[in-house]
């Protein structure tokens, strides 16, 4: 694989997350994408089917995007995967791109914090 070539995926790969977080249906709760809209604008950037299900598998992989497949093993649903989430037990903010084993002291640490804190008032 040359540099051209990965230059020209990467490019793909975040063109394709752009267009899929652009047509999330923000009326209906959670993060689905609209599938009509986003296979017409792959049309109008003249992306390849192979070079869109490329980037969603690449995507998928690093837990960007959750691709759902038809019986076909064509792509049928894309929900995309809020980057950041709040830690159940501390309430702390993470990003979805860290190893969550990092958290664990700090969580531990914040939640006897906190169980101090419920004493003295």
């Amino acid at each position: 694989m040359t540099n051209k070539e990965i230059v020209i995926r990467k490019s793909v790969v975040s063109k394709v997350l752009e267009v899929a977080q652009a047509c999330v249906n923000e009326s209906k709760k959670g993060w689905r994408v609209q599938m009509p809209i986003f296979w017409d604008a792959m049309d109008e950037i003249c992306f390849t089917g192979k070079e869109v299900r490329e980037a969603l598998a690449f995507l998928a992989a690093r837990m960007y995007v959750i691709v759902f497949l038809d019986d076909d093993g064509q792509v049928a649903g894309i929900s995309l995967v809020p980057q950041r989430y709040q830690c159940g037990f501390c309430k702390m903010w993470l990003d979805m791109q860290d190893e969550p084993e990092h958290h664990i002291d700090t969580c531990l640490k914040r939640q006897a914090k906190i169980e101090r804190n419920r004493k003295l008032v």
